[in-house]
């Protein structure tokens, strides 16, 4: 029984294996039909297809000429705004590229560059050349800020002022495709006045109008800045307050009291930190037994600095290098200024914003007498007018304790 049951497997293997031997013979030696077309088996149905078809046309199966075609190299297609090079019916090769974009019809054209070449090597040399080609008067707005945001005074921005310029080009778009030769001091009031009625999106835009208007003039395509004449509305006056030393004593208490985001509030006012900067000092780059930390953002004199770290706030940032992994702060944008209100609430302290605790850092070494290079250095700014116009809270007592100083009457009167 066991000899017949092996007899049986070896000839249905027998079988299976002459079957397939078939099958290779016929596709490698071809069929040839009365018409002279050579034909081969669908390896899926077994129906006779021309041999050189890329696909079963009963079934779709990929056919082996299908697989070697699919497998052969592509030339890589060239990056978006790196222009096009195609091959003409006359053999030569031409080169297009985009030179910008404006208005035609009440749509948005594109306006090109084409030369043509006998040679692929001289079109692909000359894609660089026809990209660099002198700028047309007819520069658009939105030509200037592509190329803008290329630039190297872009990219050195943070993500918030990235995002914030972002925002006020967006309200420049009924002029985006004007060219900017063309544009006058009454367009640019125009689009400024109907979009917004509020101080800070008016400069913001007039801010990303001002680097477009800087472009220009460096390619020579206009002459002047005409945002210089742009008017603005009239800017809210800031509240100038900031955190007493009341206030401080209250945050440390509640600190002590096993409140530990109240920590976090304590190393902006002994640091100097926007919460920006707060939220992204990486662990790595504090160094406890040197007592500073690298880190801020903003502008380029606040993005990457030594900061010093208060010997009051020490300890509390090396609880947190101790248990955190990555950042200083573990909690999201939305988390920490929930925590911070209740925080702000729970205390009965006065609703100022987290930036009082900078304000607080600026006007307590002023205070102090530490030196104005110090103080602009430490802070991350470029200018110490921009410290004290902006941030130092000077309160009336240390005003009226300063004019006090001054020469008095060596002889008052008892009236």
């Amino acid at each position: 029984m066991q000899k017949q049951r092996l007899s049986y497997d070896f000839g249905s293997k027998l079988s299976i294996y002459l079957l397939r031997s078939i099958l290779i013979l016929r596709n490698k030696y071809r069929n040839t039909t009365q018409k002279g077309v050579y034909t081969m088996l669908c390896s899926n149905c077994n129906r006779d297809i021309p041999e050189d078809a890329l696909y079963c046309c009963y079934c779709g199966r990929l056919t082996p000429a299908g697989k070697r075609e699919s497998s052969k190299k592509r030339p890589p297609r060239r990056g978006n705004g790196a222009g096009s090079i195609s091959k003409r019916p006359s053999g030569k090769y031409q080169v297009t590229v985009t030179l910008g974009w404006y208005m035609k019809d009440g749509k948005k054209t594109r306006r090109t560059l084409t030369r043509s070449y006998d040679k692929k090597t001289d079109a692909i040399l000359a894609v660089s050349a026809l990209k660099g080609a002198a700028p047309s008067p007819r520069e658009t707005l939105y030509d200037l800020w592509e190329q803008y945001k290329a630039g190297k005074t872009y990219q050195a921005l943070s993500t918030s002022q990235k995002d914030k310029l972002g925002y006020a080009w967006k309200r420049l778009k009924p002029i985006e495709l004007r060219p900017i030769a063309e544009l006058t001091v009454d367009d640019l009031q125009r689009v400024i006045d109907e979009a917004t009625d509020t101080y800070y999106p008016a400069r913001d835009m007039k801010v990303v109008l001002s680097h477009l208007y800087e472009l220009a003039a460096k390619r020579e395509i206009v002459a002047n800045n005409k945002t210089e004449y742009i008017d603005l509305p009239d800017a809210p006056k800031a509240k100038r307050e900031t955190w007493t030393d009341e206030d401080i004593d209250a945050f440390w208490a509640d600190y002590r009291a096993g409140n530990f985001f109240t920590g976090y509030i304590l190393i902006m006012c002994y640091c100097g930190l926007r919460y920006g900067e707060l939220a992204t000092i990486r662990i790595e780059n504090i160094y406890l037994s040197e007592r500073y930390m690298i880190g801020g953002i903003k502008t380029e004199a606040g993005i990457d600095r030594v900061i010093p770290i208060a010997a009051a706030v020490l300890p509390i940032i090396e609880l947190l290098c101790n248990t955190r992994r990555d950042t200083l702060i573990g909690m999201g944008h939305n988390q920490f200024y929930d925590a911070y209100w209740e925080t702000i609430d729970r205390l009965g302290l006065r609703h100022l914003p987290p930036q009082t605790a900078r304000h607080y850092y600026f006007t307590s070494l002023t205070a102090a007498g530490i030196q104005a290079g110090i103080i602009t250095e430490t802070g991350g700014h470029a200018s110490y007018m921009t410290t004290m116009k902006n941030y130092v809270r000077i309160p009336l007592s240390d005003k009226l304790a300063a004019v006090d100083r001054i020469h008095a009457d060596p002889a008052p009167s008892d009236k």
